[in-house]
């Protein structure tokens, strides 16, 4: 009962902590604007007005998550080794695994506002814009859809995010901890891809007979590709409720496993 009060107030003073900074705000009134452009932008697009509306929208709330993971994220994070803050709490009896979920639980509570105020700004512009132009409305075009796609996006950032605390763990310098953050995120943007071309293809180029490695990278980094449903929502094309529940269940499931790596690794950094 301890560990849990312990993870919730490392939590709630992260999230006070993240909500209360400069950065957050200057990133959150710039996806605002992003997200008001789609008034915009999307009138350039005279043949497709919905599509691009939908997925506009939805590029400003995974612009503005990736902003707040690696920067604002590893910023707080990078701040308590800096100013010391981790000794003492470390000092009381808060364990490394309840101050490493406290941290993520508090960070992810702030992706959770950010998405939830910029998913609200993007609905709002998106359906002025398909008010204004009902003839480029989608033919299948859902707003349950759109909030699933929302919550996916929201997950894959997530998933980022605990990615990032991973390589905080051991990496000697935040820096070097912000750019395999960001190196881990390409990857898996682009390994669902790579995997199917090296399964399908014959003719892979260099990568031609590296089946078995390329699927093995595949589970090793995460598939983020599978999140992005900007494309499906855009088309209100069919989404289950059951693939939505899995890709949920394997956002929790392999940010658990990183948070409980991380926590290994952890305790063997040198934090002097």
């Amino acid at each position: 009962m301890q560990a849990l009060r312990n993870i919730w107030f490392l939590a709630l003073a992260t999230c006070t902590e993240g909500v209360r900074h400069r950065a957050l705000w200057a990133i959150v009134c710039l996806a605002v604007l992003l997200t008001m452009a789609n008034l915009v932008v999307t009138t350039i697009y005279s043949w497709d007005l919905g599509k691009v509306s939908v997925e506009f929208g939805l590029s400003a709330v995974a612009f503005t998550g990736l902003l707040l993971v690696f920067f604002l994220g590893m910023k707080i994070l990078a701040d308590d080794l800096e100013r010391s803050r981790i000794f003492m709490l470390l000092s009381r009896p808060v364990s490394i695994w309840q101050y490493l979920t406290g941290k993520f639980l508090g960070l992810a509570m702030i992706l959770l506002l950010a998405t939830i105020i910029l998913g609200i700004s993007a609905a709002l512009s998106m359906q002025y814009v398909l008010w204004q132009y009902p003839v480029y409305v989608p033919p299948d075009f859902s707003w349950l859809t759109y909030l699933m796609a929302l919550v996916c996006q929201y997950m894959s950032l997530v998933v980022v995010l605990a990615v990032s605390v991973l390589c905080f763990s051991f990496a000697s310098q935040p820096f070097v901890a912000l750019l395999l953050a960001v190196s881990s995120y390409l990857v898996g943007q682009n390994m669902e891809l790579l995997r199917r071309v090296v399964v399908e293809n014959p003719y892979a180029g260099a990568l031609t007979g590296q089946k078995n490695l390329v699927i093995a990278l595949s589970w090793l980094f995460p598939n983020l590709s599978l999140f992005d449903k900007k494309y499906v929502a855009a088309y209100g094309m069919a989404f289950s409720s059951q693939e939505f529940l899995l890709l949920c269940l394997y956002g929790i499931s392999y940010s658990a496993l990183l948070i409980f790596l991380a926590t290994l690794l952890f305790k063997r950094k040198e934090l002097a």
